[in-house]
This record gives C-alpha cells, sequence and structure tokens, in this order.
C-alpha cells in the first residue's frame, strides 16, 4: 500500500507544477558554427572569407545576419580545398 500511495502523491506533485514552456529550436546555423571551432584555415581567400564572416558574427546579438548558406558555402568549399588529388598510377 504505501507504493501506491507514493505514487499518488508524485502524480499530485506532477500536477501540481505548471507545464513548462517548449524548447526552442537550436539554431542551425551552430552546426557549421561549431565546425570551425578550434581549425586552421591556410593564408588565401578561404582564410579572408572566414574572417569577414566571423566578425560579423561575433558583431552583436544577432549575429550580424550570418546566414546557414554563408556558412554552408564556407564549410564546402573549405572541405573540397582539403581533399586530396587522385593517386597517380603505380609504375611497375
Amino acid at each position: 500500500m504505501a507504493k501506491d500511495a507514493k505514487k499518488s502523491k508524485d502524480a499530485a506533485e506532477a500536477a501540481d507544477k505548471p507545464a513548462e514552456a517548449p524548447r526552442q529550436p537550436a539554431d542551425p546555423r551552430l552546426k557549421y558554427v561549431k565546425k570551425f571551432h578550434g581549425r586552421f584555415l591556410p593564408r588565401g581567400p578561404l582564410r579572408d572569407r572566414h574572417t569577414a564572416l566571423f566578425a560579423r558574427w561575433n558583431s552583436g546579438e544577432d549575429h550580424g545576419g550570418v546566414t546557414v548558406e554563408e556558412l554552408r558555402s564556407l564549410y564546402e568549399d573549405w572541405r573540397a580545398s582539403r581533399q586530396k588529388g587522385p593517386k597517380k598510377p603505380a609504375t611497375a
């Protein structure tokens, strides 16, 4: 019987608590911002784009109007620049 009383008490306490507001969805831009954290970009146009983009990102509360498309484009270009070329066939 003690278990039933405890369950009903817990249910009553849960009913007394106000329902929490639904959680806000995560900012989709953060997915790409995190991918650049601690990364090294060599000198060149990609580093210049990265510097300009993150200067805007750090400029204020609304992150300077940086869009997901801008971040995705920079990330995809950076990944493409890191791809190795095709292997040369072995000569025997």
